[in-house]
């Protein structure tokens, strides 16, 4: 129980991913709020629109559906679906975006929702004041013109990801299909696995994200890179596991 009140109610992943209809039979009388990173994080994995918009077919309109899309830019074109379209239907829906990850405006700290005027009045009583700079959302104005450096980022993302996955069947590593920029590999089988070769690793000056906080301590998330960060890490990552 938080200490303002509201109960957490965690549904089991299903294939490194949500399961939507374990989520939609956990919605209780009191749920208010549902979740869904897509593609998610921190595995990867992707829900197809026909899924997603069943799912909000089906949630009472009481209960709020955020869609986090944080990584949406990677997808392929077969994949990508037009969400701001279901927020015109759906008045309990949000639709989460940032410019930290293929815009390239990390350091910014500069995103978006959309969503009915309903929703977003609620979200305005309770955001912190001035809690985007100016300097940042000029910067986020200029980059939603800038199509030529959001294909580039997909592209370098793509064959940066091919680069890893390439290594992790070389190596005889498992790893979850990703549509993000990461990739989740297993680097052992025992649970200390991820945190000895996370250290390893740091040793050799290669930052990667433990992942034992979600349940998963023998694997490791890896950022995907520049083609030279990328070799540096594959490098390191055979030296380590010899």
């Amino acid at each position: 129980v938080w200490s303002i009140g509201p109960r957490a109610i965690e549904v089991k992943a299903k294939d490194f991913g949500h399961d939507l209809q374990a989520m939609a039979a956990a919605i209780a009388d009191d749920t208010r709020l549902v979740f869904i990173a897509n593609p998610n994080n921190p595995t990867g994995t992707f829900l197809p629109a026909a899924e997603l918009e069943a799912f909000l077919k089906a949630v009472p309109q009481h209960v709020v559906v955020v869609i986090d899309e944080a990584y949406n830019e990677y997808l392929s074109a077969d994949l990508q679906y037009e969400s701001t379209d279901w927020v015109r239907t759906f008045p309990n829906l949000i639709v989460s975006r940032t410019m930290s990850k293929a815009y390239g405006l990390a350091g910014l700290r500069v995103g978006f929702a959309i969503g009915q005027p309903g929703v977003t009045d609620l979200l305005n009583r309770i955001r912190q004041p001035f809690n985007v700079n100016s300097l940042a959302q000029a910067a986020a104005v200029a980059a939603l013109t800038d199509k030529a450096f959001l294909q580039k980022s997909a592209e370098v993302n793509a064959q940066g990801y091919k680069q890893l996955i390439q290594a992790f069947d070389e190596l005889g590593l498992t790893y979850v299909p990703s549509y993000g920029n990461f990739v989740l590999v297993k680097v052992g089988d025992d649970d200390g696995a991820g945190a000895r070769v996370n250290l390893a690793l740091l040793k050799q000056g290669i930052i990667v994200r433990p992942v034992g906080n979600y349940g998963l301590p023998q694997w490791l998330r890896i950022t995907v890179g520049l083609p030279e960060e990328n070799a540096a890490f594959i490098a390191a990552l055979k030296t380590i596991l010899g």
